[in-house]
């Protein structure tokens, strides 16, 4: 969006209109909301950075949980035998979690596309209400 500044006509440069100060007031609105919104975003990416860091130290030390505990078991014959982890451990690096985030998110969006595809009639609207059945003339 471009704004641009009004010029006054005439003699009348000494004092700006109250036009001018509400379209300054609200550029400078514009600018601030705009410069929040960036900041919340990039605290947005640091966040979700730092939990992908969290959950790759989290597996990586339930991974070596699991190798010393198996370590023991093997040379404490008292100690029973481990099952194996619910999920295998991740080994990738943070940076590849986006991808596999995209191909989750795929999926999620056919598998509700699908859904909604075996739902038949019952649709709704923008609005979450029912839509009227059309009438033919």
């Amino acid at each position: 969006m471009t704004i641009t500044p009004h010029t006054p006509r005439g003699n009348d440069t000494a004092k700006p209109s109250a036009l001018d100060e509400l379209r300054a007031a609200y550029h400078d609105q514009l600018t601030r909301l705009a410069t929040e919104r960036d900041e919340a975003r990039r605290q947005a990416r640091r966040a979700k950075a730092e939990a992908d860091v969290a959950r790759a130290d989290l597996a990586s030390l339930k991974s070596r949980v699991h190798e010393l505990l198996t370590a023991a078991s093997r040379h404490l014959p008292d100690l029973p035998a481990l099952e194996a982890p619910a999920a295998p451990a991740r080994t990738a690096l943070p940076a590849a979690a986006p991808d596999a985030t995209r191909d989750a998110s795929r999926e999620a969006a056919r598998d509700a596309s699908r859904e909604a595809a075996h739902k038949g009639t019952e649709r709704r609207s923008a609005r979450g209400s029912k839509r009227r059945p059309i009438r033919a003339a």
